[in-house]
């Protein structure tokens, strides 16, 4: 059965909040003190008796860091690449609510921020947690384009390239109070996709669309300013995940998506499914809610996100599983498996995607705080 263990430090990098991974390099976001880090991936495999180094063991090393602007409090990155193929790291700053972009040189140095996006101090949503702009997740997407989260204005703000420069063109708003945090591609049957977005303070997931050539779809968002309500992204679903309320509400906080394809599924299983609907672009998605530290089941058919019971259904199917500790910050899905990183508890948990969906319970590992997963020699 697999686990997980301990296996020592491999960076002694501070507060790296959220990491990415491109070959050999990990990108770093170090949150406390606004800055970014390249680190190269070390794999050790000496057996002599002069080597401390366990065989297979893996150490990061630093190849450059850059400072953000002050207090800017960077929360995530992604790697995007221009129409004229310059590599960029671009960083979402929930404190100042800016998205920094920095240009990848070569050996995977990252240059001095040489654009910086504001979020516009004007903009806020309803909640004490929303009193300003607050940048929290960046999605390049497949056709070139990049979005961004505004969990502090409740808006997805479009991006396009113009040369090596991201050029904000306009946005898509969500209920007040939504709270937009991350965003996934999720698969088509057709090689097309849409765009799954984690509503924190909503506690839903809501279902972005492109508008195709026919102009299928209908544009929402619009505030008069200087950015233009979208063109480009509509609306098509919004799924409820049953946060429990109360004085400390629940928080919808990661998204993780097991495809059919990879699950072990039995032959009564396979006949209920649309065959004309690849196993690649339909399976099981999974969402951590923080405070009731749950993990919340959906199933996405290709085309639609659904819930497997009612909202108040007190079974798994309903009310989801325990994360296996406190405040579940995020899921990785590593084939059929799910590692969950409950900050809170100081541990990660380690669950396996039954046929049904259900996730099941299989092991833990301690971590200190972990925050972000990320595979650098398999699990």
């Amino acid at each position: 059965m697999p686990s997980i263990r301990p296996a020592g430090v491999a960076s002694d990098v501070p507060s790296p909040s959220w990491l990415l991974r491109e070959g050999d390099t990990v990108f770093a976001v170090l949150e406390d003190t606004d800055e970014v880090a390249s680190l190269r991936i070390i794999y050790k495999d000496d057996h002599s008796n002069d080597s401390p180094a366990k065989s297979g063991e893996v150490t990061l090393e630093e190849i450059s860091r850059v400072k953000l602007p002050a207090k800017s409090g960077p929360t995530h990155a992604a790697i995007a690449v221009d129409p004229q193929l310059g590599r960029h790291l671009i960083t979402a700053d929930y404190v100042d609510g800016t998205v920094c972009v920095l240009p990848i040189g070569e050996g995977d140095v990252l240059g001095p921020v040489a654009q910086v996006l504001h979020g516009g101090p004007d903009r806020h949503g309803p909640l004490p947690a929303q009193e300003g702009p607050h940048a929290h997740w960046i999605l390049p997407l497949p056709d070139g384009r990049v979005l961004t989260t505004d969990l502090g204005a409740d808006r997805i703000h479009i991006h396009h390239w113009a040369g090596s420069r991201l050029v904000r063109t306009g946005f898509v708003c969500l209920a007040p109070g939504t709270g937009p945090r991350d965003m996934h591609v999720l698969p088509g049957p057709s090689g097309d996709w849409r765009i799954a977005v984690v509503d924190e303070w909503g506690c839903t997931v809501t279902i972005l669309e492109p508008v195709d050539r026919n102009g299928v779809g209908s544009a929402v968002g619009q505030d008069g300013k200087d950015e233009k309500q979208s063109e480009e992204f509509w609306v098509a679903q919004t799924v409820g995940l049953g946060g429990d309320g109360g004085e400390h509400p629940d928080q919808a906080a990661s998204l993780a998506f097991v495809p059919d394809a990879l699950r072990i599924t039995d032959s009564s299983e396979d006949e209920d499914q649309d065959t004309e609907v690849p196993p690649f672009s339909r399976g099981f998605v999974y969402v951590g809610l923080r405070g009731s530290d749950r993990i919340v089941t959906l199933y996405w058919d290709g085309d639609r996100l659904g819930r497997l019971a009612e909202e108040g259904d007190p079974s798994w199917k309903g009310r989801g599983v325990s994360s296996g500790g406190k405040r579940p910050r995020h899921i990785l899905a590593v084939g059929d498996m799910l590692v969950v990183a409950n900050e809170v508890s100081d541990n990660l948990s380690l669950f396996r995607s039954a046929a049904d969906g259900e996730p099941v319970h299989i092991g833990d590992c301690p971590a200190g705080s972990p925050t972000v997963v990320l595979p650098l020699a398999g699990i």
